[in-house]
């Protein structure tokens, strides 16, 4: 490796993975910063006996589950 000590090595490839241990820290803590938060909606009809009359929906999915009847929880 072009002339250099084992003490330079060591450190040149301690510094290298330093480097991918904070990149790989950075990508991880990354998604928990784009959270989305749900709208939470309810019903009062039931499709089916045992359905679900409340819900988790995506902001962009709630103009498509008002049109089934849902409204947004207060």
């Amino acid at each position: 490796m072009a002339g250099l000590t084992k003490e330079q090595r060591a450190q040149r490839e301690a510094a290298q993975k330093n480097a991918v241990v904070e990149q790989n820290v950075e990508q991880i803590q990354e998604p928990q910063k784009t959270q989305i938060e749900l709208v939470v909606m309810v019903t009062d009809y039931q499709m089916f006996p045992g359905a679900p009359t409340i819900a988790n929906v995506h902001p962009d999915e709630v103009d498509n589950w008002k049109a089934l009847g849902w409204k947004t929880q207060e």
